[in-house]
């Protein structure tokens, strides 16, 4: 179906027009990213100010291609999107972790942050960044802590982030998701921790927390909000990720995000539960699903990623905290032009696995002596190294 003369083109209301390297079109309800050639953005860009773009003989594939996709739609009425005057910058900020609070009702045994302080960022602070990110072309806003539904104004938070066009993504331990709560979000997906099986995942994060994790992600899916799972690797959980994949199969999970914690925080108290790259990189690609959108810019973790620390500082990651680049009082735009980055040509890595782990994770480098050294569990996880070499058990601490 094409619009006849008296009929508009307008996106559909989970789409958002971005500027990036290239010009996209960002499906925020499934997370995909349409990169776009020139016509076609332009004849996008019409549809966004309201205008009636002719669809010529050379749209028509097009069209019907956006139409099938639910990615625009015929309308008898004009509906105009926001359109900001600037492109993204280069490289492009993607993915914001927003640390709105380090409040939690949990004490997890190798959470990096350590003992809270009853920290949290001001709400109309967080609405200030809210549209920096949008207006800097940002697609993912990650909402985390702590325990972020613990903060204050947290159901302020839920109902300001579908007013914008990214996508927004809840990071939490599951525990204080009732039905009721599930009801309420208003975020397109909820991202679970699941630290292994009962066994697994209790030791590390107290009793009872693996039943009230596993009932959050059917609240969730009761209430259509997609679910995904983190799991960090320790010590009592190794022997337990056979079973926990059956058990996400089972509860039909998408995206599972395998990753292994840095000797910081609580953990550097509790070293028993820390893991080896001989050990652990194995278990790194149990992972599947999601992904990043990237680009073909040439650098190592964290080009298209910062974090907005709950003090409002600005960060590579939440790990890099004692390098923050400036307060998010200066502009969003402003700090992440200030973030270092390591072009791949930089790292000490001269495998063929380069371009697909981009040099692996630069702050668990940089524990082992060397920022711009290997990160050994992205090593073993892709058979770079296969056990007996010199640095099997290297502790990162």
């Amino acid at each position: 179906m094409t619009p006849p003369g008296n009929e508009f083109i307008t996106l559909t209301s989970h789409c958002s027009l971005k500027r990036l390297e290239e010009p996209c079109l960002y499906d925020i309800a499934n997370d995909e990213l349409y990169e776009l050639g020139k016509d076609a953005y332009r004849f996008l860009l019409a549809c966004c100010r309201g205008e009636k773009p002719v669809v010529q003989k050379k749209d028509k594939e097009f069209v019907q291609y956006c139409l099938s996709e639910d990615l625009i739609a015929i309308s008898e009425k004009p509906a105009p999107r926001k359109i900001f005057p600037l492109p993204a910058p280069t490289p492009s900020l993607r993915y914001l972790e927003l640390i709105m609070t380090d409040r939690c009702n949990l004490q997890c045994r190798h959470c990096y942050l350590g003992k809270g302080r009853h920290q949290d960022l001001p709400f109309e602070l967080i609405r200030k960044i809210a549209g920096e990110f949008e207006e800097i072309q940002g697609l993912r806003l990650l909402l985390s802590g702590g325990e972020p539904l613990l903060h204050p104004q947290f159901w302020r938070v839920n109902d300001l982030v579908r007013d914008f066009g990214f996508r927004s993504v809840l990071l939490s331990n599951g525990t204080l998701v009732t039905k009721a709560v599930a009801r309420k979000l208003r975020v397109h997906e909820v991202q679970i921790s699941l630290d292994g099986m009962k066994e697994g995942h209790e030791s590390i994060r107290g009793r009872g927390t693996f039943q009230k994790a596993l009932k959050a992600i059917d609240h969730l899916q009761d209430s259509d909000i997609l679910v995904s799972v983190a799991t960090m690797i320790h010590k009592k959980n190794i022997k337990e990720f056979d079973s926990l994949a059956s058990l996400l199969e089972s509860k039909d999970i998408k995206e599972w995000n395998v990753d292994v914690p840095c000797v910081e925080g609580r953990l550097s108290e509790n070293q028993e539960f820390w893991v080896s790259p001989l050990e652990a990189g194995p278990l790194l690609n149990y992972g599947f699903g999601g992904g990043m959108h990237g680009s073909k810019n040439n650098a190592s973790c964290g080009a298209h990623l910062c974090a907005i620390l709950v003090n409002g500082w600005v960060a590579k990651c939440g790990l890099f905290s004692r390098e923050a680049v400036g307060s998010i009082e200066e502009g969003l735009r402003t700090c992440w032009e200030r973030i270092p980055r390591i072009p791949l040509n930089d790292l000490k890595c001269e495998c063929s696995e380069i371009e697909a782990c981009r040099g692996g994770c630069r702050y668990r480098a940089k524990l082992s002596g060397d920022l711009q050294g290997r990160d050994l569990y992205q090593c073993y996880a892709r058979g770079v190294l296969k056990g007996g070499e010199k640095n099997d058990d290297q502790k990162v601490d």
